[in-house]
């Protein structure tokens, strides 16, 4: 496919401004894609159902392809693969090291899928470079698909969860989301250069997670609203307009209201650092 893309467009022709600045984002996806190889390999080892290992067997093909396909699109586009910072680290091996099978799936199906999903179509939209966008557009569509896998496998799992298993479950979630928000602060400069829209990709991250939501409730009608995503942290959608408020405000806000955002910024950067050098 890479090859084909390459033939219909002429050739790789990605602007040498824009390289660094790709280069760091592509990195945490190429790393990812590794680490989802790896995670979705442990997942369909444990699941015990055929058709869900079935379907995750599945997955580890599709994420060894991503992988292998975006490391030759960057060494042909001459587009340095960079060292990952620290908390994209700490969420790849969180997700990998963890032994507990539902804190996997949840991890990587819902969180990093839906993440990468939202990522890939953002930089496509961007149009950095030709064969790069139509590339995105396969990659987003397998992770799509892999994002479904966990709406489908999970919502009787979470029904039958016990409170503790929830409320650990959720405490999972939080670390990861924590994790997520402040990689996202570090590189609030790389979306800038590269025309990626920070707060519109938050957007579009809120709302697919309240369709796949509403997706998992849907699967058990017979049970209380809510069961199917017990111990799943989320919030409503007044929620998730007041934290996207926060984390972007507009030109015409208060001084402290940037002044707190650059705070923000500037101690998740340091945190970035400092993880980076622990690891």
């Amino acid at each position: 496919m890479l090859q084909q893309l390459i033939d219909k467009h002429g050739g790789i022709h990605m602007p040498k401004d824009k390289k660094q600045a790709f280069g760091k984002i592509a990195s945490i996806l190429l790393w990812g894609e590794l680490a989802a190889w790896s995670v979705s390999a442990d997942i369909a080892l444990k699941l015990n159902d055929v058709e869900a290992k079935m379907a995750a067997s599945s997955q580890v093909f599709d994420e060894a392809r991503h992988f292998h396909t975006l490391r030759e699109y960057l060494w042909r586009a001459e587009v340095p693969i960079q060292k990952l910072g620290g908390y994209s680290r700490e969420v790849l091996v969180t997700l990998l090291q963890t032994d507990n099978l539902l804190h996997k799936l949840v991890g990587m199906q819902l969180m990093i899928e839906s993440t990468a999903v939202c990522l890939f179509k953002n930089i496509a939209a961007a149009e950095l470079e030709p064969v790069l966008t139509d590339l995105l557009y396969y990659f987003e569509r397998d992770e799509a698909r892999h994002v479904g896998l966990g709406a489908l496998m999970l919502p009787q799992i979470l029904a039958d969860l016990s409170q503790v298993d929830a409320a650990k479950l959720w405490l999972f979630q939080m670390k990861i989301n924590l994790l997520m928000v402040g990689g996202g602060l570090t590189m609030r400069d790389t979306a800038a250069v590269l025309g990626i829209d920070q707060a519109d990709m938050q957007r579009q991250a809120f709302s697919m997670q309240r369709d796949i939501f509403r997706r998992m409730n849907e699967q058990l009608p017979d049970r209380p609203r809510g069961r199917a995503t017990n111990g799943l942290f989320g919030l409503n959608r007044r929620g998730q307009d007041r934290i996207n408020a926060f984390l972007f405000p507009k030109r015409d806000a208060p001084a402290w209201h940037s002044r707190t955002i650059d705070t923000l910024i500037a101690a998740a950067k340091r945190g970035d650092a400092w993880l980076a050098r622990r690891n």
